[in-house]
């Protein structure tokens, strides 16, 4: 229970008040002119004067604010409560600046009865749960965006499709300035999705970019351009990230289970700092991105092995007309077919056949170049497109074919021979005006010839500017 002194001779009047059995109360007398006539002596104990010294200032001096600031406070607290500004200094060194709370009464006299409390605790609470709150919004706004995240990953339907979505989704949740993705296939490490800042200027010396992220298998949270020398040193990343215009960057590895797929970044053109939901949050998003990367893969993987020859290994008709329709500029085709099949399969099996078929496409492999694609069209005839601008070149690359395939099969005896017969269509027209169709129509006519000469022969037909005539 605390007590008030309310007059010059010392009558002392109970101050009855609920708040008081919690908290600590300075109670205070003012003249309608804001001059103290009487203080409790915890009021007058926070300024480290008595409560007698305290008797004759005007209440500003002590609080150590403008009139008008505390002339507006009390005008609040006579209604409720008024909040002195937090600038307003107490006496006690020890006290600092700190904010009050004020409660105001008029009394019989005319005067006013001030009730003072340190709201400093109360104030850190608000503050406390005001960031609890703001914590609370931003956790619901990430789940919605992970919630949002699964639904548009999920719809992806090609890898780049579900980078870009994985980038823009980074670059979005974190308020980026750029994002991007880089994904793991054999021994390249390429960019797929996004915008990378600091690629035209990465160090040749080192990693490909987000390489080294995939390597470590741990999420990098980089604050400023020096910290970054500490996971690439020796090579200027530091140099690279200022002159990228890049000041901290945030990047998670890409991972299903043992499996490396790539890595997600964003990069900030200014200083950044990370809050501790920031590494659970973009691991978040790389795991679901991760799963869909999986599926895709195992997708394709699927799609292409419905396309492939299960005997040969190379791709069949489908997959090679699928690989070239709708191009503009078509090369030249060769069309291939075996002389002395048939004896082969109707003399030592089928299985014979397809061992033969098998070794055909390993030679074809063998003599056919990068630039060059080969598929098996369908029994014993084999179609690949060759790069050949002239008859001489279309004409070479079918001889190298035709004496690799008339080379001796250790699995036959030599009463079975297998030679080729070959025809090439070459587009000369400088537009390119013939389809894959139509030349693949025009050497399998080719090869007919072939074989109509003996075979083991290759035979080259030329397309002219008449070719739309015909």
């Amino acid at each position: 229970m605390l007590y008030l002194r309310t007059g010059s001779a010392g009558r002392r009047g109970k101050v009855h008040d609920p708040v008081a059995n919690y908290a600590p109360i300075g109670l205070l007398e003012l003249t309608a002119a804001g001059i103290i006539v009487d203080a409790n002596d915890l009021f007058a104990r926070w300024f480290s004067l008595s409560a007698q010294s305290v008797v004759g200032n005007h209440l500003s001096d002590v609080f150590g604010v403008g009139e008008s600031e505390l002339a507006e406070a009390l005008t609040v607290a006579a209604g409720g409560t008024g909040l002195i500004p937090r600038t307003a200094v107490l006496r006690p060194a020890e006290a600092g600046a700190r904010p009050l709370l004020l409660a105001s009464n008029k009394i019989e006299n005319g005067n006013t009865v001030v009730a003072v409390v340190d709201a400093s605790r109360q104030l850190r609470l608000d503050d406390d749960a005001e960031r609890a709150h703001l914590a609370a919004l931003r956790q619901s706004e990430r789940l919605q965006l992970l919630l949002a995240a699964s639904v548009s990953f999920a719809n992806s339907v090609t890898a780049p499709e579900l980078a870009e979505q994985l980038a823009e989704t980074a670059r979005r949740t974190f308020r980026a300035d750029w994002s991007s993705v880089h994904v793991a296939d054999g021994t390249e490490f390429s960019l797929i999705g996004g915008t990378n800042p600091l690629v035209d200027r990465w160090p040749t010396e080192a990693p490909p970019t987000g390489a080294r992220t995939m390597q470590l298998g741990q999420i990098l949270a980089i604050t400023d351009p020096e910290e970054a020398e500490q996971y690439l040193p020796g090579v200027g990343i530091a140099d690279v990230f200022r002159a990228s215009g890049v000041h901290s960057v945030l990047v998670s590895p890409i991972t299903d289970h043992d499996s490396q797929i790539g890595t997600v970044a964003c990069y900030f053109a200014n200083r950044r700092t990370f809050d501790e939901q920031a590494e659970p949050l973009i691991r978040a998003l790389a795991q679901q991105a991760a799963q869909v990367f999986t599926r895709l893969r195992l997708e394709e993987r699927l799609r292409r092995s419905a396309m492939l020859d299960e005997t040969t290994g190379l791709p069949n008709r489908r997959l090679f007309e699928q690989q070239f329709h709708g191009v503009a500029r078509t090369p030249a085709i060769m069309f291939l077919d075996l002389d002395g099949f048939k004896q082969v399969n109707d003399e030592l099996g089928h299985a014979a056949g397809d061992l033969l078929l098998g070794r055909v496409a390993q030679r074809l492999k063998g003599i056919f170049r990068e630039t060059d694609s080969v598929a098996r069209y369908g029994g014993d005839e084999f179609v690949a497109t060759i790069e050949a601008t002239t008859g001489s070149d279309a004409m070479a690359i079918a001889e190298r074919a035709r004496a690799a395939i008339a080379e001796p099969f250790p699995e036959l005896s030599p009463h079975h021979r297998i030679t080729a017969s070959i025809g090439v269509a070459l587009d000369a027209a400088p537009a390119g005006i013939a389809s894959v169709e139509q030349l693949i129509r025009l050497a399998d006519r080719a090869m007919y010839v072939a074989k109509s000469k003996g075979g083991n022969r290759a035979e080259v037909e030329t397309l002219g500017a008449d070719f739309s005539q015909r």
